[in-house]
């Protein structure tokens, strides 16, 4: 299975110190738990390979989850939609979020810690890119 989650750089020193919001992210990193390694993609490289919504390639190529502290709703909502679970993170280290990961003691977003964390229902949805609001 392969987790992704959006990282502050792609160089080191940057690679395992994780960025506040999935959405404004510029670099991430896919771990592969099966072959216990990461590659580091741009913004532009990940959607080239796995898509918008993660459905491109095939199943053993797949991210089934994403570790971010932030993320807006629409995205979470096109992520769950996609089986694709989204994790809260305990602090912002990379390698010990992925090991938290491995071990399921990290917490899932629900719609709840979502909409707290992206400001929604505070009157301004440019958080979210809509005008409603609604997930």
């Amino acid at each position: 299975m392969k987790i992704c989650i959006p990282i502050v750089g792609g160089k080191a020193g940057f690679v395992n110190l994780m960025a506040d919001d999935f959405y404004k992210a510029n670099f991430y990193c896919i771990y592969d738990t099966g072959m216990e390694n990461n590659e580091i993609f741009t913004k532009e490289e990940l959607v080239t390979r796995f898509g918008f919504d993660f459905k491109q390639g095939d199943e053993k190529d797949a991210v089934k989850a994403i570790i971010s502290p932030n993320i807006r709703p629409m995205a979470f909502k096109i992520l769950v939609d996609n089986d694709i679970k989204v994790f809260r993170p305990l602090g912002n280290m990379v390698d010990e979020n992925i090991r938290l990961f491995i071990k399921h003691e990290l917490d899932e977003h629900d719609v709840y810690s979502v909409e707290r964390s992206s400001g929604c229902g505070s009157g301004s949805c440019s958080s979210c890119s809509s005008t409603s609001c609604s997930a």
